[in-house]
């Protein structure tokens, strides 16, 4: 959604184009253009957006004073013969924040897939800032991957026996723009079989409801990721009998705000479409003000 990161050109001279964010541009680019010469089999290396860096140079070289979009891109690797995907975000400040990375297997199971997801986060964290890392990433997977597919599940899966109430969990975001973080969103709540939608934009909002330990084990994916500021606000609990369900699936809505062309999301739609799932009480919590609803 191009139209996402639209903004006034003179919010871009005045604060985001600085000196430091063109050299952390240019790093990434340099450092794409190194791992293209690496991974350079048709497949293994896949730019989410093709246009991103006719974008980036743009705006580099002064011909464009909108802000490009994040580097979003897949590589595809192989440890004996096992087949993992890198799920790479590289946020504008970038080499100076760590990279979001997320590791797809379709032989890892959820509870391996978290474990590997959260030991790379924390890896990639404590490196030293201000250097390019997505190769020592690649190679920390080479070396760590196959551990994770021994990973015992045994307890975990004993528990799961147990019946267990349902939950829905509120989440509210600065911000979420990445197509990166919107595809996982997505795709794992679909995994963990949660209803629920995310609104994209600023702010963003989610709603996951499911089993209790599915939406519990969801978060704690979702939350590894590197955001500016993210966090659950508010936690319904059922005791089991009840219909708690609000949704039928997972979907991302999208509610444009004109006024703030396209950078912002309209919250008044967002009220609607609370309304008309049964949840229009959330809205103070989520914003601290009453909904205000229309009849257009």
């Amino acid at each position: 959604m191009a139209d996402l990161r639209l903004a006034s050109s003179f919010f871009i001279r005045s604060i985001m184009k600085t000196e430091k964010l063109i050299s952390n541009l240019e790093i990434q680019l340099s450092e794409l253009e190194t791992l293209q010469s690496v991974f350079y089999n048709p497949g293994e290396i896949k730019l989410e957006d093709p246009t991103t860096l006719y974008e980036i140079k743009e705006f580099i070289e002064n011909t464009s004073n909108l802000l490009p979009p994040e580097i979003d891109l897949t590589i595809n690797i192989e440890v004996d013969s096992l087949k993992f995907q890198l799920l790479v975000n590289l946020s504008h400040e970038y080499p100076d924040v760590a990279p979001s990375i997320f590791v797809r297997n379709e032989k890892l199971n959820r509870i391996q897939s978290g474990q590997l997801n959260k030991d790379i986060k924390d890896y990639m964290e404590n490196l030293e800032k201000g250097e390019p890392c997505i190769f020592t990433a690649i190679c920390w997977l080479k070396d760590n991957s196959l551990t994770y597919m021994q990973l015992s599940t045994e307890s975990k899966t004993s528990s799961k026996n147990v019946e267990e109430p349902p939950c829905r969990l509120w989440i509210y975001s600065h911000h979420i723009y990445s197509k990166f973080k919107r595809k996982e969103i997505l795709n794992q709540a679909q995994c963990y079989n949660l209803n629920g939608f995310c609104m994209p934009g600023k702010p963003g909002i989610i709603c996951v409801e499911g089993k209790t330990s599915d939406c519990n084990d969801w978060w704690q994916l979702i939350r590894s990721m590197p955001w500016k500021r993210i966090f659950c606000k508010v936690t319904e609990e059922f005791n089991g009998e009840e219909d708690f369900k609000k949704f039928d699936k997972f979907e991302e809505v999208g509610f444009q705000s004109s006024s703030a062309r396209g950078t912002h999301m309209d919250v008044g739609e967002l009220s609607k479409y609370l309304n008309n799932h049964n949840c229009l009480y959330i809205f103070k919590d989520l914003f601290g003000v009453e909904p205000k609803l229309t009849n257009n």
